[in-house]
C-alpha cells in the first residue's frame, strides 16, 4: 500500500523516463541562442496523459479554432508533463533523450524553438528563475541539504546554498532531510525552499513527518535566515511535475496549495484537506488565519484543489465536485473538476458557468495568464474538448478559445516577452 502513490506518480507522470546518475561536472550545455522578439505564442501538446514525447510548436498570433500542433510543428521535446517559462525561454526537467536537469529552450533567429542550455542532475530537478541572471535548483546527488544556483543566461551553474544550520535535530526527528525538492519560490528579495523530514527509508516525497517547513534565505547575500512552519499543512504540490502549484499576486503574496496526500511515519496515507494557502505581501511568514478548502466552495470533504492562479484580484481555482478516493486515486482523473473565481478575503465564490468539467491537471495547471486574459484548459473526452476556454469580460462565464486537432492533449501554453 504505501507504494501505491509512488506507482501512480511515475506511471502518469514519468512513463519510461529513466533516472541518470548526476555527473559531477558543473555543467553539460549545449551553445547559447539569443532570443527572439517576436513574442510568439507556445503551445506543447503530447500524444497521450501518460506520453513522455510532445510537440512544442511557436504561433505568431493567438491559436484560434481547431489547431494542428503537428503542422505547427517547431520542436520534439520531452513531454514532462508540462513545462515552464521566463519571458522568452522554456524550462523542461528532461531532455528528449531522457536524461534529467534543467533544460532549457529558446526561440532561434527563425522564430523556431530549439534547446539552448542544460544542467545536467540526478534527479527531477525543482527549479526557479528569479531574473536573468539568477536562478535555483535542487539536486540531491550534490547535496540533499544544498540549494545549486545557476546563471539562466549562460545555463552555468553558480555555486551553492547550504541549508545545513536550518535542519531541526534531536530525539525522534528524522535525520533523512531533503531542501528544495519540492517548493522553490521567490518574493521581495526572499527565497522560500521547503526542508522535508522524510521517514527513515522514505522517499522524501508527500512523507514529511512534521510540518511544512520553509527555509528563508536572503537572495543577494544567500544567507539562510530562518525557518517558518504551517500550523496544519504537511507538504505542498506535486514535486515531480513541472506544475509548481503556486502562484504570485500583483501586490507580491504567494498563494500555495498542497494536495493533502500525506504519509505518515510507516508510510501509510493519512489524508489532509486539500488546501490552498499564502505568504501576504510584505510578510516572510506564513499567514496561519488564511486559508482555502474545497468544502469552502461548497464541494465534499475530500474533494480536491489544484490549479490556481490570482487575476483582477480574484483567486481562480479548480476543485473535484466529488471526493477522490485514496489510497486508490481510482477517480482522480475523472472528468469532475471545476473552476471558481474567489474573493480573496471573503472568500465567497462563483462558479464559472459556459464550460464543460475537466481532468485533473497533475503534472502541470489548468489555468493561465496570457494577454491579460485567462484561459482555462479542459480536457474532456465524453463531450470531445482538447484545448483551452477563455473567461468572458463578465468574470464568471467562459467561451472556447481553441482546440487542438493533431497532436496530442494540450499541455501547456504560454506567450514569450519577445525580450
Amino acid at each position: 500500500m504505501k507504494n501505491r502513490f509512488l506507482t501512480t506518480v511515475l506511471s502518469l507522470t514519468m512513463g519510461g523516463l529513466m533516472l541518470t546518475s548526476c555527473s559531477k561536472d558543473d555543467n553539460n550545455e549545449t551553445s547559447t541562442t539569443a532570443p527572439s522578439a517576436s513574442g510568439k505564442y507556445v503551445l506543447l501538446t503530447a500524444e497521450s496523459t501518460t506520453a513522455n514525447a510532445g510537440y512544442y510548436a511557436a504561433y505568431t498570433n493567438l491559436p484560434n479554432g481547431p489547431v494542428d500542433n503537428i503542422g505547427g510543428y517547431s520542436l520534439q521535446a520531452r513531454a514532462y508533463g508540462g513545462f515552464r517559462h521566463y519571458k522568452n525561454w522554456i524550462f523542461n526537467k528532461a531532455t528528449l533523450s531522457g536524461e534529467t536537469g534543467v533544460v532549457r529552450f529558446s526561440l532561434n533567429a527563425s522564430g523556431i524553438l530549439e534547446q539552448s542550455g542544460f544542467i545536467k542532475c540526478g534527479t527531477s530537478a525543482q527549479n526557479l528563475v528569479v531574473d536573468e541572471n539568477t536562478g535555483f535548483y535542487f539536486d540531491a546527488d550534490r547535496g540533499k541539504t544544498k540549494i545549486q544556483k545557476f546563471n539562466p543566461s549562460t545555463m552555468k551553474r553558480t555555486g551553492e546554498i547550504d541549508l545545513t544550520e536550518l535542519v531541526e535535530k534531536g530525539n525522534g526527528i528524522s535525520t533523512n532531510v531533503t531542501t528544495g525538492d519540492q517548493t522553490i519560490v521567490a518574493k521581495e528579495g526572499k527565497l522560500f525552499v521547503n526542508i522535508n523530514y522524510s521517514r527513515e527509508g522514505g522517499s522524501g516525497f508527500n512523507d514529511n513527518t512534521r510540518n511544512f517547513t520553509l527555509a528563508v534565505i536572503d537572495i543577494a547575500t544567500s544567507k539562510p535566515e530562518k525557518t517558518i512552519v504551517h500550523s496544519f499543512v504537511k507538504n505542498q504540490g506535486h514535486a515531480r511535475s513541472e506544475f509548481p502549484a503556486w502562484t504570485q499576486a500583483a501586490d507580491g503574496s504567494i498563494y500555495l496549495v498542497t494536495t493533502g496526500w500525506d504519509n505518515n511515519n510507516l508510510g501509510v496515507l493519512e489524508p489532509q484537506p486539500s488546501t490552498i494557502f499564502r505568504i501576504k505581501a510584505g510578510q516572510t511568514d506564513f499567514d496561519q488565519s488564511w486559508h482555502l478548502k474545497s468544502t469552502d466552495l461548497g464541494m465534499p470533504s475530500g474533494a480536491q484543489l489544484w490549479s490556481l492562479r490570482v487575476y483582477h484580484g480574484k483567486l481562480f481555482v479548480d476543485v473535484s465536485e466529488k471526493k477522490v478516493e485514496l489510497p486508490s486515486y481510482s477517480n482522480l482523473m475523472d472528468i469532475m473538476y471545476r473552476f471558481y473565481a474567489v474573493d480573496i478575503e471573503s472568500k465567497s465564490a462563483k462558479q464559472i458557468t459556459g464550460l464543460p468539467l475537466t481532468t485533473f491537471g497533475f503534472t502541470i495547471g489548468n489555468l493561465e495568464v496570457i494577454d491579460d486574459s485567462l484561459f482555462i484548459r479542459i480536457i474532456n473526452k465524453t463531450e470531445g474538448v482538447n484545448g483551452y476556454y477563455k473567461l468572458n469580460a463578465d468574470g464568471v462565464s467562459a467561451s472556447p478559445a481553441f482546440t487542438i486537432s493533431r497532436g496530442g492533449e494540450v499541455k501547456g501554453f504560454v506567450r514569450l516577452s519577445g525580450n
